[in-house]
């Protein structure tokens, strides 16, 4: 069972035996595992959380429907409005009665907008459309996408999402598909983290935070030892905190090949859309962008981890009449935007609910301050991991640092 720590003549496992008996699904007594032990360590304010919830399989989805490579996209697309998710995984059936699927890889939201013009089922909707409709799974799904295995760590899958520019990683254990983790996944990771921290650590720590404050930027420079919980109260309280400063804009005005040029450019996938006085007005994200676009040409088979950015995605004919649209017919004009000091969990549970993947972070007189995205939400996240790792007696390797 592990070696205990004798306290009154009672033996309480350590946090090591306690994670190790989770996975093995062994109690602690009487063939249960004791909770109890649990909240009484987070209450002494140790680490649990970040040790019993460290490796991919411990926040994976496990309950997953996939298509097949048969499936057409209409069936795709009505699948993913009925269970409201972005990212498919898709079987190749077996051959042989007894054998088991195999998994091939996976179609997003992002392939089947680019397939479908916005004019489906309206008046302008044409006959590339149906075509579209009717094509099998396997002519457009991503093969052999960016993976993880169940004991991957949860910082590194995070610097896979970001440094990939991903929003979904399948978690793969010899080629059999376990459960994914995605954009939500995380999300709620985060406020699991924060109900933790309201529970046992926050009282007497938003009364130091207001004393003296830490930047989050300081954080990962700090030595071994630190409380990432702690550290974690104290410099992350409101969505300034982690926001992407004065994000590049556009106005509305400009076209279609300009959003394009400008997500390619600077590797990101919303763009903030401003008037002529510099209020902010709308959004153009890479979904609008998509929809907008023409058939692309063939997909190659696979996505190679050092492809160019959106280079894929956004292929495009030069002359194609839509790269010419005003952005003010394709931007999103109901967009949700926050002030500077809106509370960052409370942003959070924004985005989960809604499963929206950006905030706007205006002043009072609606003008752009910064953004705040699921990137950088994950990039808090990964701080606070690797912070957790130092904190470690024997950490391990810390990953280079992500980009921003």
């Amino acid at each position: 069972m592990g070696v205990g720590i004798k306290t009154d003549n009672t033996t309480i496992p350590d946090i090591e035996t306690k994670r190790k008996n989770i996975e093995a699904g062994i109690g602690t007594e009487n063939g249960q595992f004791r909770l109890i032990d649990v909240i009484d360590d987070l209450s002494a304010g140790k680490e649990v959380f970040f040790q019993l919830v460290r490796v991919a399989k411990d926040i994976m989805n496990k309950n997953i429907t996939t298509l097949t490579l048969d499936d057409k996209v209409e069936a795709c697309l009505k699948f993913m409005r009925d269970n409201k998710v972005r990212h498919v995984p898709v079987m190749d059936p077996p051959t042989e009665e007894g054998d088991k699927p195999n998994f091939v890889g996976v179609i997003s939201a992002r392939d089947l907008t680019r397939l479908i013009s916005p004019y489906l089922g309206k008046v302008g909707e044409d006959a590339n459309d149906q075509r579209a409709l009717r094509q099998p799974l396997g002519a457009i799904v991503t093969r052999h996408p960016i993976s993880v295995s169940p004991e991957t760590p949860i910082k590194k899958v995070l610097f896979k999402m970001i440094h990939n520019h991903i929003d979904m990683v399948p978690v793969l254990a010899n080629g059999d598909l376990l459960g994914i983790v995605t954009i939500t996944d995380i999300l709620h990771l985060f406020i699991r983290l924060n109900k933790i921290l309201q529970l046992f650590n926050m009282t007497g720590e938003r009364e130091k935070a207001t004393k003296k404050k830490i930047r989050l930027i300081d954080m990962n420079r700090r030595s071994g030892g630190s409380n990432p919980s702690s550290l974690l109260s104290s410099a992350i309280q409101t969505v300034e905190d982690i926001m992407t400063e004065q994000p590049v804009s556009l106005e509305e005005q400009d076209i279609l090949s300009e959003a394009i040029e400008v997500m390619q450019k600077e590797k990101i996938r919303h763009v903030p859309i401003v008037n002529r006085e510099g209020k902010l007005v709308g959004m153009v994200s890479d979904r609008n962008v998509l929809r907008h676009l023409s058939t692309p040409p063939k997909q190659k088979p696979s996505q190679a981890e050092d492809e160019e950015f959106r280079t894929r995605l956004f292929a495009v004919d030069p002359k194609d009449p839509n790269l010419s649209l005003q952005l003010t017919r394709i931007m999103t004009k109901e967009i949700v935007s926050v002030l500077p000091n809106y509370g960052l969990f409370n942003a959070i549970g924004i985005l989960h609910e809604n499963r929206i993947s950006s905030l706007l972070v205006v002043d009072e007189e609606e003008n752009l301050l910064g953004i705040v995205t699921v990137t950088d939400v994950m990039r808090a996240l990964f701080t606070v991991y690797e912070m957790a790792e130092k904190s470690q007696p024997n950490p391990e390797p810390i990953l280079s640092s992500v980009e921003v």
